[in-house]
C-alpha cells in the first residue's frame, strides 16, 4: 500500500478528502480529487487502468469494479464517518482519506412492518421465506427494543457497464428507503439485475471482526453472530409481497 505525505482537501461542510502524495502513487495516479460540488471523488491515470475502488470503515465497505484509466464514484450515499479509500492500478493499492460530516436522512417502511405486527398482535408473520427458512417477525419485533440492534446490508449494482457491490451496517429505520429503492430498480430494465440482502445482527463488534476479516463471512451457513438468512431478500420479492400479511398459529 503507497501512502505517506496526504495531501488535504475540504469542500465545505460535507466532506473532508486527502489524496496520497507518495511520489509513486502519483506517478500511478496522476489525477485525485473532489468535484466543483464535493460529492464524488474523481480519480484518473494517464495510461493504466484503474481496476478496483474499495471504501471502507469498520463499518463499511464498498468495493467498485472499473478497469478504466478513469473513474467517478458518487459519495452522496456513503454514511457520515472516515474512511480507507483504496484504488488497485496494476498490482500497487494507492490509499487516499475521506471524512464525512453530513448526510440526508431517509423514510422507513421497515419500521412500518414492525409497527403494524405490534398493532395487530400478530404471534407470527413471514417477512422472507425461501426453500429452507422461516424467518418471523416476532424475533425482530423482540429484537427492536434492544438499542443496537443492527442490520448487515449487502446491495448489488449490475449493468453491461459496471459491477458494484456496497456491504454496511445500517439501522433499522434506514431498510425502507433500500426496499423501496430494489423495488424500483428491478422493475427497470437498467437495474433488473440488482439485488439487495438484508441480515440481522445480534453482535455488531464481533461480526464486523470477522467480516473484515473476510469479506464473504456474510455468507456462512451457520453463525451465532448473525441471521444467517436474510430478512429480506429481493430475489424472493414476489414471494416476500404474498406473505408479509399472512399469520402462522
Amino acid at each position: 500500500m503507497l501512502f505517506l505525505t496526504m495531501g488535504l482537501f475540504s469542500y465545505g461542510q460535507e466532506i473532508i478528502f486527502q489524496k496520497n502524495e507518495n511520489p509513486t502513487a502519483r506517478d500511478l495516479l496522476q489525477l485525485q480529487k473532489l468535484n466543483s460540488h464535493g460529492d464524488s471523488l474523481i480519480l484518473e491515470s494517464k495510461t493504466l487502468k484503474i481496476h478496483q475502488i474499495d471504501i471502507l470503515n469498520e463499518n463499511y465497505f464498498e468495493t467498485i469494479k472499473i478497469d478504466s484509466v478513469k473513474a467517478r464514484i458518487g459519495l452522496s450515499h456513503v454514511p457520515i464517518g472516515n474512511y480507507v479509500v483504496q484504488a488497485k492500478v496494476t498490482r500497487h493499492w494507492i490509499v487516499m482519506y475521506i471524512e464525512k460530516t453530513k448526510t440526508i436522512s431517509a423514510d422507513i417502511d421497515f419500521m412500518e412492518i414492525i409497527a403494524n405486527a405490534k398493532r395487530n398482535k400478530v404471534t407470527k408473520t413471514a417477512i422472507h421465506l425461501n426453500d429452507e427458512h422461516l424467518v418471523s417477525k416476532e424475533k425482530i419485533i423482540e429484537n427492536q427494543t434492544e438499542e443496537k440492534t443492527m442490520y448487515w446490508v449487502v446491495y448489488e449494482s449490475n449493468t453491461h457497464l459496471s459491477s458494484t457491490k456496497t456491504m454496511s451496517l445500517k439501522y433499522p429505520e434506514e431498510i425502507d428507503d433500500l426496499i423501496s429503492k430494489i423495488r424500483i430498480e428491478t422493475k427497470s430494465k437498467v437495474g433488473r439485475h440488482n439485488k439487495l440482502l438484508v441480515y440481522e445482527v445480534y453482535n455488531t463488534s464481533e461480526f464486523m471482526r470477522r467480516q473484515l476479516r473476510d469479506i464473504t463471512y456474510y455468507k456462512s451457513t451457520k453463525s451465532k453472530l448473525f441471521n444467517v438468512v436474510p430478512v429480506y431478500n429481493s430475489d424472493k420479492e414476489q414471494r416476500y409481497r404474498s406473505l408479509a400479511n399472512v399469520s402462522y398459529q
